[in-house]
């Protein structure tokens, strides 16, 4: 069997795990759909909000009536009677607002974790996309070196080479088989990262089905920072602020007297004709509680969130730059590394190899220039990954969900 044959081979045997399982393939765009529905971590924001909606009217539950009942020898054999508190003077109301505002505040936080699952999804499957080309390249490199060590063969059998030539494009051969083994291993573990993020089973083979999706012309930047209002964590530290304004009112509502309508009735009384009726108010005075501390908490509260807020604002508007930034510099790599570096050294390769073949260049020669083929392949494929991602980073800077 030629050396060519036993690479085929091996790389069927290698193969036959895998096509004994379906492959399941997902674009980016499903992956983002998927995570969704089965991100764990948006299930947990989820049931946060939801309690965060159920403690919004915590702050409305109305105070439960007294009803008290007695006797006494001298007067009314049986004495009934209910206390009913009345809010009446907005504490209710501003309780209430203060939970809603709460909840908005909640709401915002599942934004948050909405665009950070997002980002989070686009980088797995950018790096199992990423995985996947580079086993490829490593698999091409492979068969190159195959394809080398058979040629070199030939001519050590017929003495045109030395036997030196033979055992130093073997070890070549090793080499790379080894390099496309290791990189087949790490598209599985890429997309096992995937899985976890999409809801699918983590054992079951996971390929990337297209390209990440980009925009085919660079966008302006000040396009990009109007959309900067709509991010989440600024929005999010804005209600914030609301949230503690609200608490604050809450607090001052408070101040306001707490009525009390007291009612009742004594029965049985031998010193009155009939029954005897009663009702009063009674009023809360606020004389050794004025809720000072607590409102003064809140105003401080209220203070840090606006200081939040512009710090949110800066740090939104510094991820942009930073990302935006990254992202020209890394479209005009990919694109000379694909319109001249990688085409370059495929040519200079294959004709490095056929110089060789008609025995015009050295052995040494030829290892050089397919390192630097693969090499040049390599790079753009970390390059395009990581352009996908700062694009990913371009997004979540402006709380894309």
């Amino acid at each position: 069997m030629t050396v060519l044959g036993r690479w085929s081979s091996m790389v069927a045997l290698l193969a036959a795990p895998a096509l004994a399982r379906a492959e399941a393939r997902v674009s980016e765009v499903q992956a983002f759909a998927l995570s969704k529905e089965h991100a764990p971590l948006l299930a947990v924001a989820h049931a946060t909000q939801n309690v965060a909606e159920a403690e919004s009217r915590v702050g409305g539950l109305y105070p439960n009536p007294t009803l008290v009942g007695g006797t006494s020898t001298q007067t009314a054999r049986l004495s009934v009677g209910a206390s009913l508190p009345l809010w009446v003077l907005g504490q209710r109301g501003a309780a209430l607002a203060a939970g809603r505002s709460e909840f908005a505040v909640a709401k915002f936080d599942t934004l948050i974790t909405l665009a950070d699952v997002r980002a989070a999804t686009g980088r797995a499957f950018v790096a199992l996309w990423a995985a996947e080309r580079t086993a490829q390249a490593r698999v091409r490199a492979a068969t190159i070196a195959a394809r080398i060590e058979a040629a070199v063969a030939g001519r050590v059998e017929i003495g045109s080479s030395p036997e030196l030539e033979g055992l130093r494009v073997h070890a070549e051969r090793l080499r790379t088989d080894m390099d496309a083994e290791a990189a087949a291993a790490l598209v599985e573990a890429s997309g096992a990262e995937l899985a976890a993020w999409i809801g699918t089973p983590l054992d079951e083979p996971l390929r990337a089905q297209g390209d990440p999706v980009l925009p085919a012309e660079v966008p302006p930047l000040a396009e990009l920072e109007a959309r900067l209002s709509r991010n989440p964590g600024v929005l999010r530290a804005q209600s914030e602020v609301h949230a503690s304004e609200a608490r604050a009112a809450s607090e001052r509502a408070q101040l306001r007297p707490l009525m009390t309508l007291d009612v009742g009735a004594d029965f049985y009384d031998r010193t009155l004709p009939g029954t005897n009726y009663r009702a009063q108010l009674g009023l809360e005075l606020p004389l050794f509680n004025q809720r000072g501390p607590l409102i003064e908490r809140e105003d401080r509260r209220a203070i840090a969130a606006r200081s939040r807020a512009r710090a949110e604002q800066v740090r939104s508007t510094a991820a942009l730059l930073v990302a935006y930034r990254t992202f020209v510099a890394l479209t005009q790599q990919v694109r000379t590394l694909s319109e001249g570096v990688v085409p370059a050294a495929v040519a200079a390769a294959r004709a490095t190899e056929e110089s060789y073949s008609l025995g015009r260049a050295a052995l040494v020669a030829v290892l050089d220039a397919e390192r630097a083929r693969i090499d040049a392949e390599l790079a753009l494929i970390q390059s395009q990954s990581a352009r996908a991602n700062a694009w990913i980073d371009v997004e979540q800077a402006l709380g894309v969900t």
